[in-house]
């Protein structure tokens, strides 16, 4: 991937902390609670979106009596809150990753989709918000993924031209919001969205952030 990459960024659920099954889990639990027979599959149905998309989105298709959208998002962002600060583990290879693109001279960022007091609780548990130069959520954006407005206001306060960003996914809304904002993309889905053929778009699909190193990129001028 030959290219002129000066900065890289980052999202956090499923790259950065192994997340994606304490999200179901938090899921399963919350929405059990409002009466929903929620499964595993329901919950890949959402993935990558902001968590009152989640709510929201459930609600549309088999409203709930009881609690309301905003008691039911509160709910959720407890529940996996207190699972990845008790749980939560890093993915494999990334502070390996971190520190190869930062001897490389690349800047650094995190976009994501969950709400900032979440992304600041996993980059504590992690101890890796050092690492950053910006650090954005979605959460009060008009657009949340496969839009890619997050991704063009990270580029912006990075001061460097999407173009010359590269966009580290686990989803294909991600991966879908970064390709759209005209970024090269390294895709690591999880073993269950390996197959995927939707990736294809991805400039790049690797098994674990290990081998970002096969990605080739230039030193940052």
């Amino acid at each position: 991937m030959q290219s002129t990459i000066k900065a890289v960024i980052y999202d956090m659920d499923g790259v950065l902390i192994n997340s994606e099954p304490l999200w179901r889990e938090a899921e399963i639990l919350t929405f059990n609670k409002v009466g929903l027979n929620f499964t595993e599959e329901m919950c890949r149905e959402t993935m990558g979106m902001r968590l009152y998309e989640v709510v929201e989105y459930w609600y549309n298709k088999t409203p709930w009596e009881g609690m309301s959208l905003k008691e039911v998002e509160k709910e959720l962002l407890k529940t996996v809150t207190s699972l990845i600060v008790k749980n939560g583990k890093a993915m494999e290879g990334v502070v390996e990753s971190l520190e190869y693109f930062q001897s490389k001279g690349y800047k650094l960022a995190l976009a994501s989709s969950s709400a900032m007091k979440l992304i600041i609780t996993v980059l504590n548990k992690l101890k890796v918000a050092s690492y950053f130069e910006v650090i954005n959520s979605a959460e009060n954006l008009p657009f949340g993924k496969p839009h890619p407005e997050i991704f063009i206001k990270t580029a912006q306060e990075l001061d460097v031209y999407p173009v010359n960003c590269l966009v580290i996914e686990d989803s294909f809304n991600g991966v879908l919001a970064a390709k759209s904002a005209l970024m090269k993309v390294v895709a690591i889905p999880d073993e269950e969205s390996r197959d995927d053929h939707r990736f294809i778009i991805a400039d790049k699909k690797l098994n674990s952030l290990l081998e970002i190193e096969n990605v080739f990129l230039e030193p940052a001028i």
